[in-house]
């Protein structure tokens, strides 16, 4: 009895109790560990889409925009249903060099007219024979206006070749930035420019309108 007693003095009650807390902590920090891996390797699935939106080919989420479509000269695409048409195409300062555009559209909100406008995009159906050349003789070009080349990147626009350049430059006291996107719609006879233009400060909130235009460019079926 003197045996047993000794024994059961020696027993400390708060090991089963260390030993559970222990067990609990380390499979807290194995899970933890777990979700860190996962997220790291699928970033995607920490990020919850928002109903009411598509993707475009860049993997950026587009808002749903209200559009309409033009069909004409021998084009296609879907612009924002609130915009208005450009009537008078000959002005260089917005589009630069000749030859002037075959169509373009301009935001109206703001109550601008089309005299006062700062938010627009344009189509210019080019005459080149590579793409190479086309863009050779737009960066001259811009060089030559004092226009800054920010980014390009090669894509595609619906299966036609195509090449992304963003410039951006000063003009009355604003800082201005367009999106141009060079396609090769037919290689070596028929090429456009898509130019999409607006100050800096408004470029990410109307980035996914000129999204819409540029993911939709087709040319008609003849």
């Amino acid at each position: 009895m003197k045996v047993i007693y000794k024994e059961f003095l020696h027993m400390s009650p708060e090991k089963p109790k260390i030993g559970k807390i222990k067990k609990i902590f380390i499979t807290a920090v194995t899970i933890l560990i777990l979700i860190i891996a996962v997220l790291t390797f699928y970033p995607g699935l920490s990020h919850i889409y928002p109903i009411g939106t598509h993707f475009n080919n860049s993997n950026n989420t587009t808002q749903t925009i209200p559009y309409q479509t033009y069909a004409d000269h021998g084009i296609t695409f879907k612009y924002p249903a609130d915009w208005k048409p450009i009537r008078d195409f000959h002005s260089p300062t917005r589009w630069g060099y000749p030859p002037d555009p075959i169509v373009a559209f301009y935001d109206p909100s703001g109550n601008h007219t089309e005299a006062d406008i700062s938010t627009y995009f344009y189509v210019k159906q080019l005459k080149f024979k590579s793409l190479d050349e086309q863009l050779s003789r737009y960066r001259h070009d811009i060089a030559d206006i004092g226009q800054t080349e920010v980014s390009e990147r090669n894509i595609t626009v619906n299966g036609m070749r195509a090449v992304e350049l963003i410039k951006t430059w000063h003009a009355n006291g604003i800082q201005y930035q367009a999106l141009t996107v060079h396609i090769e719609a037919v290689p070596g006879s028929k090429y456009y420019r898509i130019g999409c233009v607006t100050p800096l400060s408004k470029y990410t909130e109307t980035l996914p309108k000129f999204q819409l235009v540029i993911n939709s460019f087709k040319l008609l079926k003849s």
